[in-house]
């Protein structure tokens, strides 16, 4: 079993792995009772985004219980960061933790939000959690180990991810893009340069694929907790997005979790030019503002194995 090293000491990413599984749930228990309740608490951040009494209660679940955990490595926490507690990330190792994923959908009740909790190792994520209290459904991920699982609660069945993967008879390359945070343009401009046949396409996503059903491009609209999921499945070959509000990737507790996830699963997490994503802070920004990826695309194993197509000449959201 892989372990890595932080200041002296040795730590095994599956006991790593399963003690993180175990805090998710049981931030999606305090998630869970906010959710059932009449009031959520909501309230709009200085950067214009909403948080919840969940967030809150997610959090202050989270953050104890790693610090017991792994006392000695930072947390980079996106409510803690939204207070002014940024960690000294600068060695490379650190947690990354999104106590609430998908806070608007959250506050719609559609139930597509999960708790994201990643570990990063030489500015790399080599373990991921992403747990959805509503469908009771949690991955699990250990890079080095080649583990992906996914445990489906309400079945009490697991599956391995690295199993034989889902064919995709239609023949289609499926894409997945979050259209309540993504640059829909910029995204539909990166994949149609992808396919050949979709070089004539215009409008929107929605317009493109709703009209020429025979595309080889087929797109998900999926919120912000799926996206890399379907891709670790199988479900999709691809997942791209570039931010619509600040035309970069995203923050790095959205996206660690999910990273790991992928690779362990045998795909890819890059940025627009195919160059592996990294986690480190900007040295050109401040503040929360360093703590973001450029816009990235994640292929899922079987994609991966028949070569990533080249990427755009203009790159999008630079």
């Amino acid at each position: 079993m892989a372990k890595i090293t932080y200041q002296n000491q040795d730590y095994d990413l599956q006991t790593m792995m399963t003690a993180a599984a175990d805090i998710a749930r049981n931030a999606g228990e305090a998630i869970m009772q906010v959710y059932k309740s009449d009031d959520f608490g909501a309230e709009i951040k200085s950067d214009n985004s909403p948080v919840t009494a969940a967030d809150k209660a997610s959090e202050a679940v989270i953050l104890p219980a790693i610090k017991k955990l792994t006392p000695d490595i930072p947390i980079l926490s996106e409510e803690d960061v939204a207070a002014g507690h940024i960690p000294d990330i600068s060695k490379g190792t650190f947690w990354t933790v999104d106590p609430l994923d998908g806070t608007k959908d959250f506050i719609e009740k559609n139930g597509g939000f999960a708790v994201l909790i990643g570990l990063v190792h030489d500015g790399k994520p080599v373990m991921g959690i992403v747990y959805h209290p509503a469908q009771a459904t949690l991955y699990a991920a250990s890079v080095p180990d080649k583990t992906a699982l996914k445990y489906d609660e309400k079945t009490q069945t697991v599956t391995d991810l690295n199993a034989a993967a889902q064919k995709n008879s239609s023949g289609n390359l499926r894409a997945v893009i979050n259209k309540s945070s993504g640059d829909v343009d910029k995204i539909t401009e990166f994949l149609k340069q992808k396919t050949d046949s979709a070089q004539n396409s215009s409008g929107s996503v929605t317009e493109q694929f709703k009209r020429n059903k025979s595309d080889i491009l087929s797109v998900f609209d999926r919120g912000a907790c799926y996206v890399f999921c379907p891709v670790a499945e199988g479900k999709a070959e691809l997942y791209a997005h570039v931010s619509k509000s600040k035309g970069d990737g995203a923050p790095f507790w959205d996206v660690a979790a999910g990273h790991a996830l992928v690779e362990a699963a045998g795909g890819r997490v890059t940025d627009f030019d195919g160059k592996p994503l990294r986690y480190a802070p900007d040295p050109q920004k401040s503040g929360a503002k360093a703590l973001r990826t450029p816009p990235y695309l994640a292929t899922s194993r079987t994609y991966t194995q028949r070569g990533t197509p080249k990427p755009p000449k203009n790159t999008p959201g630079r």
